[in-house]
């Protein structure tokens, strides 16, 4: 029997008297028109779509994000759904679009760079020769020096070979320094101390050359992308908005500049004439110190930044209920936002200006929302008119990645009553299905939530994981932080997690479509159900208020959602390998090397359970423990391996955003 089909068969078990319905189970089935290779086609369609390198990862801040953001309302409309959200206060609700601000983007207002040799002024070419970094400051020189200071390293290299950049009186005042990216590489451009492996050390980050320099009084930086280098990051200039979150704004104004426009500047500058190459083997290749003035031309760079609200959108459309229960309204939710190019929300591999698709996280659960949406409009269209039904918002959250700001603004703005919201059913990750695995958040947010649920799923071939806590990195921890039942479908971490390889071929569609059935099924029952569901609190140490007890908007510190690593300044360096909150401690799934963790010798496998020898109660508690602390502490970490406790000091390092 192919995947997809077994929800699509009759149910030969009447449903159990003791979860009754507005109508037996099997009647509500028959109202879906699931249709495997129909709903496969499509559900394939939409993951090919929305991982589309045209929608750049979807990451808010980029035009990419405001298509997908135009492709759900174009769903949304040709569903026939209906509309929520009012664009003018007093207005009528007619848009699909939720718009909301999530921080800042900076962009060029002035960029103007020249380069001046006697009587010759030689004019670069913004966005095609050079682009201002997003941390830069304002700044308008008319001549100033230039200096050659290589890769701008430090106490770097090898044991056997230590590389610095700098000698002890090294003084930059007042000139601006010309630097290279990246590190000292060989002749085939692969950096010298990875042994002919791809990628860079942890030397390479930018925010490290751009310090050294700074401390040496330089008045300005130009960064240079280095010919023959083997990153795809050379061929292209990073744009202003998306290089702001690299590090902090600094003092100086701070441009990048193609390899071409790089080598015409030292052609122009250097009182030997040597070209940009020239240069960079020297740079590659030299054991002490070695500035180089270039003398023969000098800078003129006139620089201004505007920072504005990065803006981007919920989109939501409404399928009307009917009858007694037409009120109530149940959430079908997934957020269709992705890190873009790996600066909103994070690269996990560091992979910072590439395309991080996101076909797993998140087109494939917004693609089961989607779907789940063409399903139950026509089912709700054949609803005997003696059956009452909620109705179904579904909603696509923009800013998830960045610390579920979408989900967080909606709930804080709900277009509905502060208790119409039955529940909140939550798509995050279904698209890497394996061997019948379903993970299940969310079924102790309700009494008897559980009972509902999981039944369905095992009797369609599911082994299902269910966790009863309702917080956890995605979107509905923000409704369960106002009272609201929830549940959250996922199917696993994986290697391709947070990469630009989270591609559409890795998707397993038939898996994601038969979740999508169930789901579907799942919320016609639920939005039938003729009772109430009473929220229950999962949080260790006690109930909170009810649902009633808190208006909208109410912003109470102890009830916000646990973002990922909201408030953090060091990063540890693993992966947790699940979020379940029915296990304590934290499951290693990956560390990552050069970290605070593969530092300390914690290994992939191992559950972390005390911190300085207080227990870790689950991810959402330990993230709690790091935001306590800042770079350089040091920790005793215990954790369990292979059946054996170890107690090892971790040293602490600082959490950065590195361009490498």
């Amino acid at each position: 029997m192919p995947v997809g089909s077994l929800f699509a068969a009759p149910l030969t078990t009447e449903t159990p008297s003791s979860v009754p319905y507005a109508a037996d189970a099997a009647t509500l089935r028959a109202l879906i028109p699931f249709n495997d290779a129909r709903d496969t086609a499509l559900y394939q369609q939409h993951v090919l779509t929305l991982s589309n390198p045209f929608f750049e990862g979807r990451g808010p801040g980029t035009r990419g994000n405001r298509l997908a953001a135009e492709y759900l309302e174009h769903q949304f409309k040709t569903l026939g759904l209906k509309p929520v959200f009012v664009e003018t206060e007093g207005g009528p609700a007619n848009s699909y679009m939720q718009t909301f601000t999530a921080g800042t983007e900076a962009v060029a207002g002035t960029a103007e760079f020249a380069l001046v040799s006697g009587e010759s002024r030689t004019t670069l070419v913004p966005n095609a020769d050079f682009t201002v970094l997003g941390f830069s400051s304002d700044a308008n020189l008319t001549v100033a020096p230039m200096v050659f200071v290589g890769y701008a390293l430090e106490d770097a290299g090898t044991d056997e070979s230590p590389y610095t950049s700098f000698a002890e009186n090294d003084d930059l005042t007042g000139k601006i320094a010309v630097l290279l990216r990246f590190e000292p590489m060989t002749d085939e451009g692969k950096s010298l101390w990875r042994d002919g492996r791809s990628g860079w050390t942890g030397a390479a980050g930018l925010g490290g050359k751009i310090r050294n320099t700074l401390a040496r009084g330089a008045a300005g930086v130009i960064v240079i992308n280095p010919p023959g280098t083997q990153d795809p990051r050379v061929e292209k200039l990073e744009s202003t908005a998306a290089s702001a979150s690299w590090m902090r704004r600094q003092d100086v104004p701070i441009v990048l500049l193609s390899p071409e426009a790089g080598d015409r500047l030292v052609r122009a500058a250097d009182a030997q004439g040597r070209s940009l190459l020239d240069l960079r083997r020297l740079a590659d290749t030299q054991t002490e110190p070695n500035l180089i003035p270039l003398s023969n031309a000098s800078l003129a760079l006139n620089v201004a930044l505007e920072r504005r609200p990065r803006v981007t959108w919920n989109v939501a459309g409404l399928l009307p209920g009917r009858g007694d229960l037409a009120e109530q309204v149940i959430i079908v939710g997934a957020h269709f936002d992705h890190v873009g190019y790996g600066y909103t929300g994070g690269s996990r591999s560091n992979e910072l200006g590439v395309i991080h698709p996101g076909a797993d996280d998140n087109a494939s659960g917004t693609t089961g929302m989607i779907l789940a949406a063409d399903l139950l409009s026509r089912a709700y269209a054949q609803l005997p008119s003696d059956i009452s039904a909620r109705s179904i918002l579904f909603i696509g959250f923009s800013a998830e990645e960045m610390g579920l700001i979408g989900s967080r603004y909606f709930v804080r703005n709900n277009p509905f009553s502060a208790t119409a919201v039955y529940a909140m059913l939550n798509l995050d990750m279904i698209g890497r299905l394996r061997d019948r695995k379903l993970e299940i958040a969310g079924t102790g947010t309700a009494k008897g939530l559980r009972d509902l649920v999981v039944p369905l799923f095992e009797e369609a071939g599911f082994e299902v994981n269910a966790q009863p806590g309702g917080r956890g990195p995605s979107d509905h921890a923000s409704f369960y932080a106002a009272d609201i039942p929830v549940l959250h479908l996922f199917t696993g971490l994986h290697d391709e997690y947070h990469t630009p390889r989270d591609t559409a071929d890795l998707i397993n569609h038939e898996g994601g479509v038969d979740i999508t059935h169930g789901l579907s099924e799942f919320t016609i029952r639920l939005a039938t159900r003729p009772e109430p569901l009473e929220f229950t609190s999962t949080d260790r140490g006690g109930a909170r208020r009810g649902r009633g007890d808190r208006a909208a908007g109410d912003e109470a510190q102890d009830d916000q959602p646990r973002t990922p690593m909201g408030n953090v300044r060091i990063r540890f360096g693993i992966s947790p390998g699940t979020y379940a909150e029915d296990e304590t401690g934290v499951l290693v799934g990956e560390v990552f090397p050069n970290t605070s963790a593969a530092d300390a010798g914690i290994i992939a496998g191992d559950r972390l359970t005390k911190w300085n020898g207080e227990a870790i109660p689950d991810v959402a508690g330990w993230m709690e423990f790091l935001a306590k602390h800042a770079p350089g502490d040091v920790v005793q970490v215990t954790l369990m391996r292979e059946g054996q406790e170890l107690t090892l000091p971790v040293t602490l390092r600082a959490r950065e955003r590195r361009d490498q």
